[in-house]
């Protein structure tokens, strides 16, 4: 399957491809991003596209599934062991199939980079490496919209984005729709339709499909920002790209006439600088963009849902709009408990009923690690719950001088709009040694409730046992007899609630208790 996709260029001098002299000079003057110019460097280096004999010792903590260890258990290593690397990874769930799951990354054949497809027909248990476009310059933005399209956007040929699309679940692309001049490229879809984002070192610019990629328009803003996220609302009406300007505030542009005409920018959150440090080992990179184009998400109520790093503090903020982003929630921490450890890279998304999934990955100064966190909100909870994504804390390897990239720019997530089965995709390396790899961990959100509601049911059984037996390691007077029944009726309560919204969920999307 393969075709070429027409483009529209609204502003005709956006299609004009620069000379390599002009990019260089609009390198020097904008903000760029960390991979595309770690890769815009390596080609220029003396010796690059040389084939060199490889070999990869298989050190990664490969999980092998079966009807015991199902791959949701756990993170798993999707990435092809035959690549040189696997940097800046992105994933996207079939929304008509949840068991069709396409991760994909930026890798170097040995030549030249490339960017991979790892897909999966059976919900993980097994991956087939795809290669999907050859000479890029950036890692995957990968979105399904809900006719079986799926899209992928990356930047090719040096600073040039483009999108491709897939038909048949990832095995096969079209050729590539090319959006002229850019950086940081990302992509969301709903119906039939795609919105990629990007910024043309630094003005902001997306392009956009109404008919599965057949053909495009491509559209300029005046603004300057690094790390767009674009955003598809249910009805298809509404187009949003929000996006960390340069002068450190948190912005979006808006369209409720599928593109047509735009309003803005607007201000989301104002004074946060579009980058923040880098802890640890991974400072060889530059900075981490706080608001890196996957982190933003919609549900069907029209709910804009935002999650990004304070720049000062390191700490994932989240923050929603219910009004077409006219007005915004007061930010809250959703990791509260370590407030103290620098966070990087947001990613979120949601089911169509508001239920959120975000990550980020967080720097343990104690054990000088990183780990990849996942955070759970409910749509009808208050609070954040924050489990780790990946199978422990994990060293990251330093910079090399095969040209590497290392992390990337961002990492991704992405739920199906019904509650159910939800997934997360990074690159990391194993104890701390090169090559990065692409690895996924797929949620089972329905499983998670189950062992909530049960693990608050055997704490009450447990106390209450404890309790009767006297062997609960207090003094049984009449004030701690008080405290304890206080908090076993606490404990019911809260077991009783999330009972009742487990059932909530079952109903309004249809499910059978098993």
């Amino acid at each position: 399957m393969s075709w070429t996709p027409k483009v529209q260029f609204k502003n005709p001098n956006s299609a004009l491809r620069p000379a390599d002299k002009e990019i260089s000079s609009r390198l020097l003057q904008g903000r760029v991003s960390n991979t595309a110019l770690s890769i815009h460097q390596a080609k220029k280096r003396e010796g690059f596209g040389v084939p060199v004999p490889y070999a990869r010792p298989k050190v990664g903590r490969q999980f092998h599934h079966d009807h015991i260890h199902p791959p949701h258990r756990h993170a798993i290593e999707v990435s092809d062991p035959g690549l040189d690397r696997s940097d800046e990874t992105a994933v996207a769930i079939n929304p008509k199939n949840s068991r069709n799951i396409v991760a994909g990354a930026a890798s170097f054949n040995g030549t030249q980079f490339i960017n991979t497809a790892y897909v999966t027909k059976d919900r993980g248990m097994t991956w087939k490496t795809v290669t999907v476009l050859t000479d890029t310059d950036e890692g995957a933005g990968i979105a399904f919209d809900d006719s079986h399209n799926c899209y992928y956007t990356t930047m090719q040929g040096g600073f040039f984005p483009v999108c491709v699309v897939s038909r048949d679940g990832g095995m096969t692309w079209s050729q590539p729709a090319a959006f002229g001049f850019g950086d940081k490229t990302a992509v969301a879809a709903r119906g039939n339709i795609a919105l990629c984002g990007f910024d043309r070192v630094n003005t902001e610019a997306c392009a956009f499909t109404l008919d599965g990629g057949l053909n495009w328009t491509v559209h300029d803003f005046t603004d300057s920002g690094l790390g767009t996220a674009p955003l598809v609302s249910y009805d298809h009406r509404h187009f949003y790209i929000i996006y960390a300007a340069l002068d450190n505030n948190l912005k979006m542009y808006a369209s409720h006439d599928q593109g047509q005409t735009w309003t803005g920018p607007t201000t989301i959150v104002a004074g946060n600088a579009f980058e923040s440090t880098i802890a640890g080992p991974l400072s060889y990179e530059g900075g981490a963009l706080t608001s890196p184009g996957t982190n933003v998400a919609i549900d069907r109520h029209g709910r804009i849902h935002v999650l990004y790093i304070d720049s000062n503090r390191r700490v994932p903020m989240y923050t929603s709009s219910h009004d077409h982003g006219a007005t915004w929630s007061s930010p809250v921490n959703v990791n509260p408990r370590r407030a103290n450890d620098a966070h990087m890279w947001p990613c979120l998304s949601c089911t169509k009923h508001g239920d959120l999934q975000g990550g980020s990955m967080v720097y343990d100064q104690t054990l000088g690690k990183y780990s990849i966190l996942l955070h759970l909100k409910a749509e009808d909870e208050d609070e954040w719950k924050t489990f780790e994504a990946d199978n422990g804390p994990w060293s990251a390897a330093g910079p090399s001088p095969n040209f590497r990239i290392g992390f990337g720019d961002y990492f991704d997530c992405d739920s199906l709009p019904e509650f159910g089965i939800s997934v997360m995709a990074w690159s990391e390396t194993a104890n701390g040694q090169q090559p990065w790899q692409s690895w996924v961990r797929i949620v089972d959100r329905w499983e998670w409730e189950d062992e909530r509601v049960s693990a608050l049911e055997d704490e009450i059984d447990r106390l209450t046992e404890a309790f009767e037996l006297g062997e609960l390691p207090f003094p049984r007077t009449d004030e701690n007899v008080a405290r304890f029944k206080a908090r076993v009726e606490e404990l019911r309560k809260t077991q009783s609630a999330a009972q009742i919204a487990l059932q909530k969920r079952r109903d309004s999307n249809h499910v059978t208790a098993e």
